[in-house]
């Protein structure tokens, strides 16, 4: 058993209290002093600020890393240099790929899965397609897409060995419907994006279950007087979990100030980095998902100008937007940790029985110690 005193972030703000945990898990939770029974397990931390753990659940690579073509002892370094930027948990995202190159993929992921070590945790896959408008396609490679059909579904499901837990579909193209049956009885979230979607496609695909926004307001349908589109669907608050590239640039920053001010969003609105393979580094120009892209600030673009991912990770996008003034802290954690930490289901926020994954913020606001199922990263 362990704990820690400090000012942990509890009911909206950081408030003087402690954390337990044991077994990698929060076993106590409170605000003030800890009971005397747990009094002796906690160090103290003074003033320290510490909040839980980002949740980032569109992640392409990091650190020169590619999450669908890497080595498993890649994959690891990938999750080394992740968590210590604070990304406790993630998704893993992969463009489309080819069913044996995603059966090969696979593969790696599971020999990676064996590998110890304090690290951020990929908890499945966020595979952006195969089943999107081919007009719409924007950076993605589009020699992995596939018709929509439930046959395709079930051997797209099937290729990426279980480790499928989110997939971008355009509802509105002939067949799709179908596939996220497919995907809602394999436990896989269907997500809107790289679609021509109008609203009454949206409202479709949630008939019958549970819908997420892949990145809203981009790839999309824009928000219009005659179609609301995705965006109006998110600001009813009839998406299930809306994910938004907080980096100023995929959205303005005026627009994500909106959202996150939508009552109806609230508790909907999660932030994604969408990172490449070359996020962390400094490299001027890379290749990733088949092309050529260079830097422009935050994101990457390609040769023809279109945007293709962010190259900063989760934490250092949505701290510099507190720091600007566009979101306030409680807005940043909430999009950053509690809204994402609800669709992996046992991280995000501070409560008995969640994992003891929290950082360190510093004065400011940048991530300093990282603690990794009660083990620090």
């Amino acid at each position: 058993m362990k704990g820690i005193r400090a000012r942990i972030w509890l009911q909206g703000r950081f408030r003087k209290g402690y954390l337990v945990w044991e077994r990698g898990k929060l076993l106590a939770v409170g605000e003030g002093g800890p009971p005397r029974k747990y009094a002796k397990f906690c160090d103290d931390l003074g003033r320290m600020r510490i909040a839980p753990g980002f949740v980032d659940t569109l992640v392409h690579g990091f650190g020169g890393v590619g999450a669908a073509t890497a080595a498993a002892v890649e994959l690891d370094r990938m999750a080394r240099a992740l968590a210590r930027a604070g990304v406790t948990s993630a998704y893993a995202g992969f463009y489309p790929l080819s069913l044996p190159r995603l059966r090969a993929a696979a593969k790696r992921w599971d020999t990676y899965a064996k590998l110890r070590g304090v690290r951020t945790r990929f908890v499945g896959w966020h595979v952006e397609g195969v089943f999107v408008h081919p007009e719409m396609v924007g950076a993605l490679p589009p020699e992995g897409l596939l018709e929509p059909s439930e046959k395709n579904a079930e051997r797209f499901v099937s290729a990426c060995g279980g480790w499928l837990k989110i997939s971008t579909i355009a509802p509105e193209v002939p067949g799709a419907l179908d596939v996220a049956e497919v995907f809602r009885a394999q436990k896989v979230l269907p997500s809107i994006g790289h679609s021509k979607a109008e609203y009454v496609d949206c409202e479709a695909l949630a008939a019958n279950g549970s819908v997420a926004i892949t990145h809203l307001g981009n790839r999309v349908l824009p928000l219009s007087a005659r179609e609301p589109g995705p965006i109006g669907f998110a600001m009813e608050g009839r998406a299930d979990h809306v994910a938004v590239i907080p980096d100023a640039v995929h959205v303005a920053p005026e627009t994500l100030r909106l959202w996150a001010c939508t009552s109806a969003l609230r508790d909907k609105l999660m932030a994604v980095s969408d990172n490449l393979s070359h996020a962390g580094l400094p490299a001027e120009d890379f290749e990733a998902g088949g092309q050529r892209l260079y830097r422009d600030g935050p994101v990457a673009r390609n040769k023809k100008d279109e945007l293709g991912g962010t190259l900063d990770p989760l934490p250092e996008l949505l701290m510099r937007r507190v720091r600007d003034g566009v979101l306030t802290m409680a807005q940043a954690i909430r999009m950053g940790c509690e809204v994402p930490g609800r669709i992996v289901g046992d991280c995000g926020c501070f409560e008995e029985g969640k994992r003891a994954d929290f950082i360190e913020l510093r004065d400011d606001n940048e991530v300093g110690r990282i603690w990794i199922g009660g083990r620090q990263a």
